[in-house]
Protein backbone atom coordinates (compact mmCIF):
# COMPACT_ATOMS: atom_id res chain seq x y z
CA UNK A 1 0.00 0.00 0.00
CA UNK A 2 1.38 3.26 -1.03
CA UNK A 3 1.27 6.39 1.29
CA UNK A 4 -0.18 9.32 -0.75
CA UNK A 5 0.26 13.15 -0.47
CA UNK A 6 -3.60 12.98 0.42
CA UNK A 7 -3.08 10.39 2.65
CA UNK A 8 -0.05 12.66 4.77
CA UNK A 9 -1.84 15.70 4.10
CA UNK A 10 -4.68 13.77 6.64
CA UNK A 11 -2.32 13.66 9.36
CA UNK A 12 -1.57 17.65 9.40
CA UNK A 13 -5.59 18.08 9.18
CA UNK A 14 -6.03 16.33 11.79
CA UNK A 15 -3.78 17.33 14.15
CA UNK A 16 -4.71 20.98 13.23
CA UNK A 17 -8.52 20.17 13.93
CA UNK A 18 -7.55 18.42 17.30
CA UNK A 19 -5.45 21.97 18.35
CA UNK A 20 -8.60 24.13 17.18
CA UNK A 21 -10.73 22.05 19.45
CA UNK A 22 -8.45 22.48 22.28
CA UNK A 23 -8.46 26.33 21.94
CA UNK A 24 -12.07 26.34 22.06
CA UNK A 25 -12.09 23.71 25.02
CA UNK A 26 -9.12 25.73 26.98
CA UNK A 27 -11.96 28.33 27.26
CA UNK A 28 -14.68 26.76 28.06
CA UNK A 29 -13.05 24.07 30.95
CA UNK A 30 -12.04 27.50 32.31
CA UNK A 31 -15.40 28.54 33.26
CA UNK A 32 -15.63 29.43 36.77
CA UNK A 33 -18.63 27.35 37.25
CA UNK A 34 -16.98 24.01 35.52
CA UNK A 35 -13.44 24.84 37.44
CA UNK A 36 -15.79 24.82 40.49
CA UNK A 37 -17.21 21.66 40.46
CA UNK A 38 -13.93 20.19 39.26
CA UNK A 39 -12.47 21.65 42.47
CA UNK A 40 -15.30 20.04 44.72
CA UNK A 41 -14.56 16.58 43.72
CA UNK A 42 -10.36 17.14 43.76
CA UNK A 43 -11.02 17.79 47.37
CA UNK A 44 -13.04 14.78 48.04
CA UNK A 45 -11.18 12.54 46.93
CA UNK A 46 -7.83 14.68 48.49
CA UNK A 47 -9.41 14.74 51.79
CA UNK A 48 -10.76 10.74 51.06
CA UNK A 49 -7.50 9.93 50.12
CA UNK A 50 -5.91 11.56 53.47
CA UNK A 51 -8.26 9.84 55.87
CA UNK A 52 -7.07 6.56 54.22
CA UNK A 53 -9.70 5.85 51.94
CA UNK A 54 -9.63 4.44 48.56
CA UNK A 55 -10.12 5.59 45.54
CA UNK A 56 -11.38 3.13 42.52
CA UNK A 57 -11.25 4.19 39.56
CA UNK A 58 -13.38 2.52 36.29
CA UNK A 59 -14.05 2.77 32.64
CA UNK A 60 -14.39 1.29 29.13
CA UNK A 61 -12.21 1.37 26.54
CA UNK A 62 -10.29 4.14 26.19
CA UNK A 63 -11.40 5.20 29.74
CA UNK A 64 -10.34 2.20 31.10
CA UNK A 65 -6.91 3.10 30.41
CA UNK A 66 -6.88 6.63 31.40
CA UNK A 67 -8.48 4.12 34.93
CA UNK A 68 -5.51 2.46 35.00
CA UNK A 69 -3.07 5.43 34.53
CA UNK A 70 -4.66 7.56 37.32
CA UNK A 71 -4.26 4.88 39.85
CA UNK A 72 -1.08 4.02 39.01
CA UNK A 73 -0.15 7.53 39.57
CA UNK A 74 -1.61 7.51 42.92
CA UNK A 75 -0.05 4.19 43.49
CA UNK A 76 3.45 5.71 42.33
CA UNK A 77 3.55 9.19 41.62
CA UNK A 78 2.53 12.12 39.47
CA UNK A 79 5.19 14.89 39.89
CA UNK A 80 6.61 14.58 43.76
CA UNK A 81 7.93 11.52 45.17
CA UNK A 82 5.49 10.50 48.31
CA UNK A 83 3.88 6.80 49.86
CA UNK A 84 2.08 5.29 47.61
CA UNK A 85 -1.78 5.70 47.80
CA UNK A 86 -4.40 3.28 48.16
CA UNK A 87 -6.06 3.46 44.32
CA UNK A 88 -7.25 0.48 42.33
CA UNK A 89 -8.22 0.56 38.65
CA UNK A 90 -11.73 -1.66 38.61
CA UNK A 91 -10.68 -2.00 34.57
CA UNK A 92 -6.88 -3.79 35.22
CA UNK A 93 -7.64 -7.46 35.86
CA UNK A 94 -8.23 -9.18 32.28
CA UNK A 95 -8.97 -11.96 34.23
CA UNK A 96 -11.65 -10.75 36.30
CA UNK A 97 -13.14 -9.05 33.63
CA UNK A 98 -13.75 -11.89 31.27
CA UNK A 99 -14.88 -14.02 34.27
CA UNK A 100 -17.25 -11.80 35.62
CA UNK A 101 -18.56 -10.59 32.39
CA UNK A 102 -18.95 -14.45 31.31
CA UNK A 103 -20.78 -15.55 34.48
CA UNK A 104 -22.71 -12.76 35.71
CA UNK A 105 -22.70 -10.05 32.69
CA UNK A 106 -20.54 -7.23 31.40
CA UNK A 107 -22.84 -4.91 33.41
CA UNK A 108 -21.90 -6.25 36.71
CA UNK A 109 -17.75 -5.90 35.57
CA UNK A 110 -17.46 -2.79 37.66
CA UNK A 111 -20.15 -3.13 40.34
CA UNK A 112 -18.92 -6.28 41.93
CA UNK A 113 -15.37 -4.46 42.02
CA UNK A 114 -16.93 -2.08 44.02
CA UNK A 115 -19.05 -4.86 46.24
CA UNK A 116 -15.47 -5.78 46.83
CA UNK A 117 -13.70 -3.02 47.61
CA UNK A 118 -15.67 -0.29 48.10
CA UNK A 119 -16.27 1.18 52.09
CA UNK A 120 -17.86 4.25 53.31
CA UNK A 121 -14.90 6.74 53.06
CA UNK A 122 -14.09 5.56 49.53
CA UNK A 123 -14.44 7.68 46.77
CA UNK A 124 -15.46 6.26 43.10
CA UNK A 125 -14.47 7.87 40.23
CA UNK A 126 -16.16 6.82 36.64
CA UNK A 127 -15.38 7.63 33.16
CA UNK A 128 -17.66 7.53 30.62
CA UNK A 129 -17.76 10.03 27.52
CA UNK A 130 -21.70 9.12 27.35
CA UNK A 131 -22.91 9.08 30.60
CA UNK A 132 -24.75 6.07 29.76
CA UNK A 133 -22.61 2.91 29.87
CA UNK A 134 -24.76 0.16 31.60
CA UNK A 135 -21.82 -0.81 33.98
CA UNK A 136 -20.40 2.36 34.87
CA UNK A 137 -24.22 3.14 36.06
CA UNK A 138 -24.63 0.17 37.72
CA UNK A 139 -21.45 0.31 39.61
CA UNK A 140 -22.03 4.30 40.36
CA UNK A 141 -25.91 2.93 41.98
CA UNK A 142 -23.96 0.24 44.09
CA UNK A 143 -21.48 2.72 45.18
CA UNK A 144 -23.92 4.86 46.98
CA UNK A 145 -25.91 2.50 48.32
CA UNK A 146 -22.50 1.86 50.24
CA UNK A 147 -21.91 5.02 50.99
CA UNK A 148 -19.22 5.31 49.34
CA UNK A 149 -18.85 9.27 47.32
CA UNK A 150 -19.24 9.21 43.35
CA UNK A 151 -17.90 11.12 40.68
CA UNK A 152 -18.68 10.71 36.93
CA UNK A 153 -16.50 12.31 34.27
CA UNK A 154 -18.41 12.62 31.21
CA UNK A 155 -19.01 14.41 27.62
CA UNK A 156 -21.87 16.53 26.62
CA UNK A 157 -23.95 13.65 26.11
CA UNK A 158 -23.88 12.91 29.81
CA UNK A 159 -25.31 16.31 31.06
CA UNK A 160 -27.94 15.19 32.22
CA UNK A 161 -26.85 12.20 34.36
CA UNK A 162 -26.47 14.45 37.73
CA UNK A 163 -29.01 11.98 39.38
CA UNK A 164 -25.95 9.02 38.85
CA UNK A 165 -23.25 10.97 41.15
CA UNK A 166 -22.45 13.06 43.71
CA UNK A 167 -19.98 15.14 41.39
CA UNK A 168 -21.28 15.06 37.83
CA UNK A 169 -18.02 16.81 35.72
CA UNK A 170 -18.93 17.41 32.20
CA UNK A 171 -16.60 18.05 29.44
CA UNK A 172 -18.45 20.80 26.78
CA UNK A 173 -17.56 18.20 23.66
CA UNK A 174 -18.98 15.41 21.77
CA UNK A 175 -15.94 13.83 20.36
CA UNK A 176 -14.21 10.72 22.27
CA UNK A 177 -10.56 11.34 22.18
CA UNK A 178 -11.16 15.75 23.21
CA UNK A 179 -13.56 14.29 26.41
CA UNK A 180 -11.00 11.79 27.47
CA UNK A 181 -8.08 14.22 26.80
CA UNK A 182 -10.08 16.48 29.77
CA UNK A 183 -10.55 13.62 32.14
CA UNK A 184 -6.96 13.00 31.66
CA UNK A 185 -6.43 16.71 32.63
CA UNK A 186 -8.69 16.73 35.35
CA UNK A 187 -7.07 13.78 37.35
CA UNK A 188 -3.65 14.91 36.61
CA UNK A 189 -4.40 18.34 38.34
CA UNK A 190 -5.99 15.97 41.24
CA UNK A 191 -2.55 13.93 41.41
CA UNK A 192 -0.39 16.73 41.18
CA UNK A 193 -2.14 18.52 44.37
CA UNK A 194 -1.92 15.18 46.57
CA UNK A 195 1.48 15.32 45.54
CA UNK A 196 2.19 18.02 47.03
CA UNK A 197 -0.32 17.97 50.38
CA UNK A 198 0.36 14.70 51.82
CA UNK A 199 4.58 14.81 51.67
CA UNK A 200 5.58 13.24 55.04
CA UNK A 201 7.45 15.84 57.51
CA UNK A 202 11.25 16.31 57.23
Amino acid sequence: MTTTEADLALVTQQLDAGIAAWVRLAQQVGEPRLRSSVDAAGRVVLEALRAGGTLLVAGNGGSAAIASHVAAEFLGKCVQDRHPLPAISLAESHSSLTAIGNDYGFDQVFLRGVQAFGRPGDVLLAMSTSGTSPNIVAALGEARRRGVTTILMTGAKGAGQGDLADHLLVVPSEETPRIQEVHMLWAHAWCEAVDHAVQEPS
